[in-house]
């Protein structure tokens, strides 16, 4: 009986402290951890984590025309509004992504093997990856390129 209350206290301390790698101030149930960052042609993949699942968000690349770049990290936590790809058609810092219509999604460039991938530009297609748990692409105003540009909480 004597373990269990130590076992017990040891679980409720430790998911009391999880979550203290969060900037103060902010709402840990609106933060993203950064899990991983990957370029494709002139987008990036951002792959960012919030209560257990995993987002994949993708920003164009601003090549070096921001000199006050505020460089997103991997491990770091950010305060972001995400925008679902299937539920917006997205314009991405200023490009409109081409919609998907019946016959698109009928071509292989849309359906790889029961994978669903978008056309970006002429050259880049993204698919989402079910075996990651991913079932949709993001895109969001707070990030150009990798840079973080949110000033508000």
């Amino acid at each position: 009986m004597r373990y269990l209350i130590i076992i017990f206290l040891a679980l409720i301390m430790y998911s009391c402290s999880n979550g203290k790698n969060a900037p103060k101030g902010i709402q840990v149930n609106m933060l993203y951890l950064i899990k991983k960052i990957d370029k494709k042609d002139s987008w990036y993949l951002i792959y960012a984590e919030r209560n257990d699942s995993l987002y994949k968000i993708v920003s164009k690349d601003q090549g070096k025309e921001n000199a006050n770049c505020n460089e997103i990290m991997i491990g770091k936590f950010y305060n972001i509004v995400l925008k679902s790809r299937k539920d917006n058609v997205p314009e991405i810092n200023g490009i409109k992504l081409k919609p998907v219509n019946y016959i698109d999604a009928r071509s292989p460039a849309y359906d790889k093997d029961g994978i669903e991938c978008y056309l970006y530009d002429d050259k880049t297609e993204i698919c989402i990856e079910p075996e990651k748990g991913i079932y949709d692409l993001y895109y969001t105003d707070d990030l150009k390129g990798i840079c973080y540009n949110r000033l508000r909480n």
